[in-house]
């Protein structure tokens, strides 16, 4: 029984190999490596918008009480920064709001396996607890 020639072309051409799986990795390597890092960065990213969104939130959860001060809410923030550690670089929280709402930004940078500067910034308000009579 006679070999098809598709398996001969292929058995010859495995037989002459001149290095093109090496020029192949070469050229795919180094594509697949900032790929995984892209996704790498894109998980950082989304971890340091969470963590930011959960300082934000604690902080108006510490403000927004009967008798609270914008003070009591920063200082609930920053244990959430002591919390997540690194996660956040360089994070800063400013309050804004009037009488009947406060509200926290927390912005900071974001970690990068590439290098990339990425500004994470996060809003969250609420109303602010007041005495009323019924």
């Amino acid at each position: 029984m006679r070999t098809p020639a598709w398996a001969r072309r292929l058995g010859r051409r495995l037989r002459e190999d001149d290095g093109d799986a090496s020029l192949e990795m070469l050229m795919c390597f180094p594509a697949a490596l900032l790929l995984i890092f892209l996704v790498v960065d894109a998980c950082n990213i989304y971890y340091a918008k969470t963590a930011a969104t959960t300082a934000a939130r604690e902080a108006v959860a510490g403000a927004r009480g009967y008798g609270s001060s914008p003070g009591e809410g920063i200082a609930r923030a920053d244990a959430v920064f002591d919390r997540v550690g690194t996660t956040l670089l360089d994070p800063r929280i400013s309050a804004t709001g009037s009488g009947e709402r406060i509200g926290f930004t927390v912005t900071a940078k974001a970690q990068s396996v590439l290098g990339l500067n990425i500004t994470v910034s996060e809003t969250v308000t609420g109303p602010a607890e007041r005495w009323s009579n019924p």
